[in-house]
């Protein structure tokens, strides 16, 4: 039994070390040297205002450097080719070194030809054109490994033991977690490489793609890869007991270390705050630079060469990528399988008949936003706690996933595989349960009287002293403006949060507070606004009072003191924003918008990149 030295332990510890320090300076270094290569592109969200275009690129101010990526790569590459003659590796590991690294650098490429375009092109690739990239790359590599290593001729459990499956791609079965190996020209030899260069190309694209939908706020994909790379590290550990039964072992655990030093040397450069750009002169933000696709891309595809190489495949897509699964998911199930879906074949009854377009935003869709991860960010979580709380989940995922790995006992291996598997149910439930809103009465100093009507999300249910539902925010009229007993019925019923902020709107507007009746109907998107016609005959009203109000000789039409209001008004802002930074009608409403009616608070210029005003901390 060849098992690994203390030296080669001592050398892996050195090669993490120096990834960290070379990604930490290289982040620097590129920020430095190419501090104008940002994102010019203008991806609409699922719940943005249709805003026009014409006024030029206000939104470079907030997009950062999109050199995180390249930066890292490189010290990964760097990093691995040094530790490959530290460790003295031989031919066959060598190879396997090289597929994983060469594989890094094309999943790399291709999402730098992505970012490239974005920032020269305003444009980013099609979908098509980048997932067929990843999923070449993913193909070459799984060729590399067939024939230039040599575990890839055999296949392996759980595949060889499936009943048809196994007959295709082992001759010969073999009882146990022995590798079957196959030889040319039998007919296993051609089904395991197709069947290889499928599943490396499958979960390849598919762990690239996951990692870059994970990427949408500072830190949050770097922490989770961090986390996954970890334990895969953990879990290959088994494997360097015996190099010479398994030569992969010693290569695949200096590829995880590096990447998880790769990705904690570009952290600080990414660190996660509470900014947004709706908030962009009152909280500093931390992050100076992003990886951009051409990162995500390539540590996705790193983490999936490690796991495919190790054959914990199955443990990267249930376990390790937890986090990551939830991502894809949520915008598989949501963009592709069911707004589709309704498109064609859903009625909803209360708009039959009517000649507007409904709006995506009306389906009952799982999540208000997907990525998952603009859902939670929606409903006005702190984007620096979301991002903490998904490390902690990643953490998680982890380390029941080394639990799995290394555990001998059967019964706590399934334990832990159950207990993944009821989180993230937990997980995805919590879109369902959060997704929808209600009108409820505030108690005010004790007071079961005269009670101030407020706006929730979740269940209006208390269990054994638990709320499952969270406050929004409350208006000024009280209880005192329902008038008939259906309207009292209303309360406390779920529906979507365009109707909840028409019936707040409505009771504002009764009570006499005109202007927090605007900043409620304003808040709903006009293609909303448009299936509900009663709400633009009272703005019309409102707009007429408040005319009046203001000493005017005669009513102003609501277009006319719309122009007005737009004239003192800063340009809208447009661009590549996540999509809780364009006003939505889930964030709450502020005494400012309250007093005034006017909800253009949210489109304040914008403070160029991490710069706070002199009266700012």
């Amino acid at each position: 039994m060849n098992s690994i030295q203390f030296e080669q332990v001592c050398w892996l510890f050195v090669a993490f070390g120096i990834c960290f320090v070379g990604s930490l300076f290289l982040c620097g270094l590129a920020r430095k040297l190419f501090p104008t290569f940002r994102s010019g592109e203008h991806k609409p969200g699922t719940h943005r205002m249709d805003m026009p275009t014409t006024s030029g690129r206000e939104i470079k101010t907030v997009e950062l450097p999109l050199v995180g990526g390249p930066a890292f790569t490189i010290a990964i590459i760097g990093t691995g080719i040094s530790a490959g003659y530290l460790l003295n590796l031989n031919q066959n590991q060598w190879n396997l070194l090289l597929i994983g690294l060469g594989a890094t650098l094309g999943y790399a490429i291709v999402g730098f030809l992505d970012d490239w375009r974005k920032v020269y092109r305003n444009k980013g690739l099609s979908e098509s054109a980048k997932f067929s990239g990843v999923f070449l790359v993913s193909v070459a590599a799984a060729v590399c490994y067939f024939f230039l290593f040599s575990a890839g001729q055999e296949s392996y459990s759980i595949w060889k033991d499936l009943p048809v499956l196994g007959q295709l791609i082992c001759n010969n079965p073999v009882v146990g977690d022995q590798p079957c190996r196959v030889i040319f020209p039998q007919t296993a030899y051609f089904g395991w490489f197709i069947f290889l260069v499928l599943l490396i190309g499958f979960t390849g694209t598919a762990t690239a793609v996951s990692v870059d939908f994970s990427d949408g706020f500072d830190g949050l994909a770097g922490g989770l890869v961090v986390s996954a790379a970890i334990a895969l590290a953990l879990a290959i550990t088994g494997r360097l007991t015996d190099i010479g039964t398994h030569p992969e072992g010693l290569v695949l655990e200096v590829l995880a270390l590096i990447c998880a030093g790769a990705v904690l040397g570009f952290l600080p450069w990414n660190w996660p705050s509470a900014w947004a750009a709706r908030r962009s002169g009152i909280v500093k933000r931390r992050a100076r630079i992003y990886m951009g696709d051409s990162g995500a891309l390539a540590l996705g595809g790193l983490l999936a060469m490690i796991a495919l190489f190790s054959r914990n495949e199955i443990l990267l897509l249930t376990t390790i990528g937890g986090v990551f699964v939830l991502e894809a998911l949520s915008v598989i199930v949501s963009t592709r399988i069911l707004t589709p879906f309704y498109r064609k074949r859903l009625k909803i009854l209360r708009f039959v008949g009517k000649e507007e377009f409904v709006p995506h935003t009306e389906f009952p869709l799982p999540f208000l936003a997907a990525p998952l991860h603009h859902h939670f960010d929606l409903l006005g979580w702190n984007r620096k706690r979301l991002v903490y709380c998904a490390w902690t989940l990643g953490a998680i995922f982890a380390g029941l996933s080394v639990l799995i790995s290394v555990d001998t006992i059967s019964w706590q291996r399934y334990l832990a595989r159950f207990l993944a598997f009821v989180l993230m149910a937990a997980i995805w439930s919590s879109g369902t349960w959060s997704k929808c809103y209600f009108v409820g009465k505030q108690a005010t100093g004790g007071r079961t009287r005269h009670r101030r009507l407020a706006l929730y999300y979740g269940y209006p249910l208390n269990i054994m002293g638990i709320n499952l539902f969270h406050h929004v925010e409350s208006i000024e009229a009280s209880e005192d403006v329902i008038e008939t007993p259906a309207e009292e019925l209303a309360l406390w019923q779920r529906m979507t949060i365009f109707d909840a902020r028409a019936m707040l709107g409505l009771y504002c507007y009764r009570a006499g507070y005109y202007p927090a009746a605007m900043a409620q109907w304003n808040r709903i998107p006009e293609r909303n606004r448009r299936l509900r016609p009663e709400i633009a005959i009272l703005l019309a009203e409102v707009d007429n009072r408040l005319a009046l109000e203001k000493h005017e000789t005669q009513p102003i039409l609501r277009d006319k003191l719309r122009a007005k209001i737009e004239e003192h008004k800063q340009p809208i802002l447009t661009g590549n924003l996540p999509p809780a930074d364009m006003p939505n009608p889930y964030e709450p409403i502020s005494e400012e918008e309250m007093s005034t009616g006017n909800t253009g608070g949210p489109w304040k210029a914008l403070v160029p990149d991490n710069k706070t005003p002199s009266n700012q901390s």
